[in-house]
């Protein structure tokens, strides 16, 4: 494996392994069968190089493969059950070969710059009315809640004027993620968007839950993994938060004039 991606493959192990304990957890605690645990509350299936991008047995696409898997993690979870190590090793064993697989031909998978529609930003219209809003990390290894703040708050800004030009009719941001709780996520917006959370108590397979055990550098959020682990508690919770789009840029315009200037600077011109 020396000529796979170590940052890539010490991530997929270790939230594999902490995906494994949290299903067994579950199970466990009778919250649900096998293939609800496996499909739908944890991030397994998309890690495998068998998901192609658009079918997910979570949306009740057949996978005969997939389900050999399941079968066989379930003899493992009602086997070792007690015994959260012997899970979780016998769990990856079963999954790295084609976790592997995956590595070896898409490699880190995180998106550079030039890749989504405003750096870290991506947005679609499904909802309607509405303008949803998608992150990722295009600055790796910096952080867009640090190192990267003011760019960050920058191309939100270039992300929502353009929408205004191109969709007009639409008055409302979305998003559904854990960074809502995430304090240097919120400066980004302000109080009635904060106000507005609907907390999603439902654990699901996305990134707005399991997002937040990725660092900055792609790799596994040590510290995040742990506090799950010991309290059985995401360290940030879920929410889905929205208001006014000209309610954020006004925001944002005051809030983060380094950002503006960025904009300036780069001779942004909304566009749709």
């Amino acid at each position: 494996m020396s000529d796979l991606d170590p940052i890539r493959v010490h991530y997929a192990r270790e939230f594999t392994r902490l995906s494994l304990w949290y299903a067994n957890k579950r199970l466990r605690e009778n919250l649900g069968d096998l293939e609800d645990t496996v499909n739908v509350r944890v991030n397994l299936y998309r890690n495998t190089s068998l998901y192609n991008g658009n079918h997910h047995p979570a949306a009740g696409d057949e996978d005969p493969e997939w389900n050999v898997i399941v079968g066989k993690l379930g003899e493992i979870f009602d086997k070792y059950g007690n015994d959260s190590e012997s899970v979780e090793i016998r769990g990856l064993a079963i999954l790295w070969p084609l976790m592997e697989a995956r590595i070896r031909t898409l490699g880190n998978e995180q998106p550079r710059p030039g890749d989504r529609s405003h750096e870290c930003w991506n947005h679609d219209y499904k909802h309607e009315g509405s303008l949803s809003l998608h992150i990722a990390n295009v600055y790796q290894p910096k952080s867009p809640l640090s190192d990267m703040h003011i760019q960050f708050a920058a191309s939100l800004i270039r992300l929502l004027r353009d929408s205004q030009v191109h969709r007009p009719e639409v008055k409302v941001v979305r998003c559904g993620s854990w960074m809502n709780s995430a304090p240097r996520f919120q400066m980004l917006f302000p109080e009635a968007w904060i106000q507005s959370a609907e907390r999603r108590t439902e654990m699901r397979y996305t990134m707005g839950h399991w997002g937040q055990f990725m660092d900055r550098r792609g790799d596994f959020h040590e510290k995040n993994g742990a506090f799950f682990r010991r309290t059985g508690e995401m360290p940030y919770s879920s929410s889905l938060c929205r208001c006014k789009i000209e309610m954020v840029l006004d925001h944002l315009h005051e809030t983060f004039p380094e950002a503006v200037a960025h904009n300036d600077q780069l001779g942004y011109v909304p566009t749709a």
